[in-house]
């Protein structure tokens, strides 16, 4: 799953994008199961259920400014 949100954005408004666009399986996904973290080119999330089975894994990367 792609995210599409500002970098600036913080962790939470991040996680609350991820279970609106999850819809109904969202209410599986536990965000002490579920980690974030940085990539070169932007972050991942690997989303989990309570009981630590993999569900999505989702990326968010840094948006290139175009040149005029």
């Amino acid at each position: 799953m792609h995210i599409d949100i500002s970098q600036d954005e913080g962790l939470d408004e991040v996680w609350k994008m991820i279970i609106k666009k999850m819809g109904n399986e969202g209410n599986e996904i536990c965000s002490n199961s579920s980690s974030f973290y940085k990539t070169q080119d932007g972050m991942e999330c690997s989303l989990r259920k309570f009981n630590g089975d993999l569900v999505a894994v989702c990326y968010r990367e840094k948006k290139q400014k175009q040149r005029l």
